[in-house]
């Protein structure tokens, strides 16, 4: 577990240390190496997630994913899409000027690593198969036919999204 993942999970005791009145060690948290952190039954679900300068934690009584990035994070908008997103998704950039394609494409990533987070899955095998129509307050997985309300937010320098049960 890298020093950030560390970190981040002590965060994350302390928050509901604080919330609870539990002491931070006694907090039900599993956070194997690798694998999505989760909570002891009964005390709901967890989502984290961390980029240069913030954390997100979501914690919910229903099945939450959650994902934070930097507005200024530097990539590649249309090489990103290409890769990741379906060809519907990439005509939407498509006449769109750089930096409102960086915007989407973005956008649309936090949204889909939500819904991954929220699916429990990877991301390598699970964002390209996430759709989520611009604007559209749920995404849908094409295989496996999961359905999620998404939320997305703009705050300061950061954009973050939360995917939910419907």
């Amino acid at each position: 577990m890298c020093i950030r993942d560390s970190f981040s999970r002590g965060c994350l005791r302390h928050v509901m240390s604080s919330m609870t009145g539990l002491e931070p060690l006694d907090i039900p948290l599993k956070a194997d190496p690798g694998a999505p952190p989760s909570l002891a039954e009964g005390f709901g679900h967890i989502s984290m997630s961390h980029c240069a300068d913030a954390l997100l934690i979501g914690w919910s009584s229903a099945k939450i994913g959650v994902d934070i990035e930097r507005k200024d994070r530097e990539f590649q908008a249309y090489k990103l899409s290409k890769r990741f997103f379906t060809q519907h998704e990439n005509y939407e950039i498509e006449n769109l000027s750089p930096c409102q394609a960086k915007e989407l494409v973005l956008k649309r990533w936090v949204i889909k690593e939500a819904a991954v987070k929220w699916q429990r899955g990877k991301i390598a095998n699970n964002i390209n198969q996430w759709i989520w129509e611009n604007k559209s307050s749920f995404a849908h997985h094409k295989k496996l036919g999961h359905k999620v309300k998404v939320y997305e937010q703009n705050y300061d320098q950061w954009t973050y999204a939360i995917a939910l049960d419907e």
